[in-house]
C-alpha cells in the first residue's frame, strides 16, 4: 500500500500554505509505504533495516503491569514513612470525625465519580488499618516514597491488584514505553518496587522478571517462575544464560541513544524490539550494562563509585552542597529551608513547578581537573565528556544561602518519564510543597541525583557500541506466535 504524504505539522504550517497559495506552488507529497507491523502510521519515520526482525519486548517477557492510580497522593502517599503512618491512623481513628479528616486532608472526604468518600471511610474505620501495607514506591523517577496501598476499596483509584503480589525479593520491572505520545521515545526505567502510573508515559508497562506461581495459568510447586515466553526459553537455553541477563540487557539496548534515535518511529508505534546477540559472551557484556544502570536508577540501591565508598573524581565534584560566603550549614537556621521558588500548589493538590534559582556559569578550573582525572579511566577524552555533560555548569540554589554547586548543564537538562529529573524533584520537595524544610539526607538525595545521572550520560558511548555490536551479530529470531 503507498500513500502520498506532505508534513504540515508545527507552527510554520500556515505560513507555508500562504506561500504556497501566494506563489501559485503545487504542493509537494512523498510516496508513503506504512507498515503493519508499525500500526500503518500514516507519516514519514525511519527504522533499522532488520529492526521488524527483532522481537517485541511482550515476545520476550508476555506479562507487565501499568503502574498504581493514588488520585489522592496527599492521603497515601509521604517522602516520610512516619508521617505516613501517622496521617494513615489519624483517617483509620474512628474518634476522628469526618469534618476533621476533611479539615486535615481534604482529598480523603472528597467525592469523585468512583469514590464516595464517607461510605469508603465508613467502611476502612470498621475494618482497620493494615500497617505491613505502607510500602516502598516509585514515585518519580529517582524519586522512591512511601505508599499505603489499599485493597479493597477506591482510596486508591487503580490498586493494581495483579501487580501487588509480584512485588517479591529478585524481582525487576522493565518500565518502557509503547505508542507514546511523546515527541521523543526516552529511556526505560528499571525497578523493584509498585510503580506509579505517572512515573512516566501513563501508557508505560512493567514487563516483570518472575511471576508469582497463582499468576494466571502458570501453575509451579517452586515459587516464582521466569515470565519468559516460549521462544525467549530457547533462546536463553541455547546460550546456557538466564533470564535476569536478558532483562538486563533489554534494559542496556532501550537505554542506548543510538537505538532510540534511529528505531524512533517503532518505538513511537509499538513496544520496543530487541535485537538479541547472537553469543552468550555479547549477552553477559549487554546485561552488566543494564546491571549498572539498574542500580544507577534505583536510589534504594548504593552505587559504588557514584554515591558511595571511593568516589570517582569527577563524581566528588558534582553537586555538592555548599553554603554562600563559606561556613558550615545550620538547618536550625533555615539553611535548608528549598524556597527558592521551585514549586507550588495548583489547582487540586497538583505540584506546580517553578522557574527556581539556578546559575550558569563555566567550570572552575578544579571542576575541569576532576573531569580530566576521572574521565580518563573511562577511556573518554575530555571533549568527548564535555559534549556528554555540557560544556558549562549550574550552581542550583535551595534559598539565598545554601545551593548544590556544580550541576552541569546535561545532568540538569536530563529527562526520563517526560520530567526534567532532577528539577522534578525539587518541585515536590519546595518547602511550601512538603511543610518544612528538607533533612541534611534529603538535601543530600540531590546531590546523589546528579552523580547517578552523571554516570548515566558517560555511559552512553559505551551503551551505543553496544547496541552497534548486538545489531551487526543479531541472533535469528523465530516468533512463537
Amino acid at each position: 500500500m503507498a500513500l502520498s504524504f506532505r508534513n504540515l505539522w508545527g507552527k510554520e504550517k500556515r505560513a507555508q500554505l500562504l506561500d504556497e497559495a501566494d506563489k501559485n506552488l503545487a504542493p509537494e507529497y512523498k510516496e508513503l509505504h506504512p507498515a503493519l507491523e508499525l500500526g500503518l502510521p500514516f507519516q514519514t519515520g525511519a527504522v533499522e533495516s532488520n529492526y521488524l526482525s527483532w522481537p517485541l519486548l511482550p515476545e520476550l517477557f508476555p506479562v507487565s503491569f501499568p503502574g498504581v492510580k493514588t488520585s489522592r497522593d496527599d492521603v497515601v502517599v509521604d517522602i516520610d514513612k512516619e508521617r505516613l503512618i501517622s496521617r494513615m491512623k489519624q483517617y483509620f481513628d474512628p474518634e476522628l470525625g469526618d469534618a476533621e479528616i476533611r479539615a486535615l486532608m481534604p482529598s480523603a472526604m472528597t467525592n469523585t465519580a468512583r469514590f464516595d468518600a464517607r461510605k469508603t471511610r465508613q467502611y476502612l474505620v470498621k475494618r482497620g488499618f493494615r500497617p505491613e501495607n505502607i510500602v516502598r514506591y516509585c514515585y518519580r523517577p529517582f524519586d522512591n516514597r512511601w505508599l499505603y496501598w489499599e485493597p479493597e476499596t477506591k482510596l486508591l483509584d487503580e490498586k493494581r491488584s495483579e501487580y501487588f503480589p509480584q512485588v517479591l525479593e529478585g524481582n525487576i520491572f522493565l518500565f518502557t514505553t509503547g505508542r507514546t505520545r511523546k515527541g521523543t521515545a526516552e529511556p526505560p526505567l528499571p525497578i523493584r518496587t509498585l510503580n506509579d502510573l505517572n512515573c512516566m508515559d501513563s501508557g508505560a508497562r512493567g514487563f516483570a522478571l518472575y511471576l508469582r506461581p497463582d499468576h494466571g495459568d502458570l501453575v509451579s510447586n517452586f515459587g516464582p517462575q521466569p515470565n519468559l515466553g516460549k521462544a525467549a526459553i530457547v533462546y536463553l537455553t541455547e546460550l546456557q544464560m538466564k533470564e535476569l541477563q536478558l532483562l538486563e540487557h533489554a534494559t542496556a539496548i532501550i537505554s542506548a541513544p543510538v537505538y532510540r534515535r534511529d528505531n524512533e518511529s517503532g518505538l513511537r508505534s509499538n513496544w520496543p524490539r530487541i535485537p538479541l546477540p547472537s553469543s552468550g559472551g555479547l549477552l553477559d557484556a549487554s546485561a552488566l550494562l543494564g546491571k549498572q544502570l539498574t542500580a544507577l536508577l534505583d536510589t534504594d540501591v548504593i552505587s559504588p563509585g557514584v554515591t558511595s565508598g571511593n568516589l570517582r573524581p569527577e563524581m566528588r565534584a558534582i553537586g555538592t552542597i555548599v553554603r554562600e560566603g563559606g561556613g558550615s550549614l545550620d538547618p536550625d537556621a533555615g539553611d535548608l529551608d528549598l524556597n527558592a521558588g521551585w514549586g507550588h500548589g495548583g489547582k487540586g493538590g497538583a505540584v506546580m513547578p517553578g522557574k527556581g534559582k539556578v546559575v550558569e556559569r563555566d567550570y572552575t578550573a578544579k571542576e575541569r581537573e576532576a573531569i580530566a582525572t576521572g574521565t580518563a579511566a573511562l577511556g573518554l577524552s575530555e571533549e568527548q565528556v564535555l559534549a556528554l555533560l555540557g560544556n558549562r555548569t549550574l550552581d542550583v540554589y535551595l534559598n539565598n544561602i545554601a545551593y548544590w554547586r556544580n550541576i552541569p548543564i546535561g545532568v540538569w537538562e536530563y529527562t526520563i518519564g517526560g520530567y526534567q529529573a532532577t528539577k522534578k524533584w525539587l518541585s515536590y520537595c519546595a518547602r511550601e510543597i512538603l511543610g518544612r524544610a528538607l533533612k541534611m539526607d534529603e538535601a543530600r538525595a540531590v546531590t546523589d541525583i546528579a552523580r547517578r545521572i552523571a554516570a548515566i550520560l558517560l555511559m552512553e558511548p559505551e551503551l551505543d557500541a553496544n547496541y552497534e555490536a548486538i545489531k551487526k551479530s543479531a541472533y535469528p529470531w523465530k516468533s512463537s506466535s
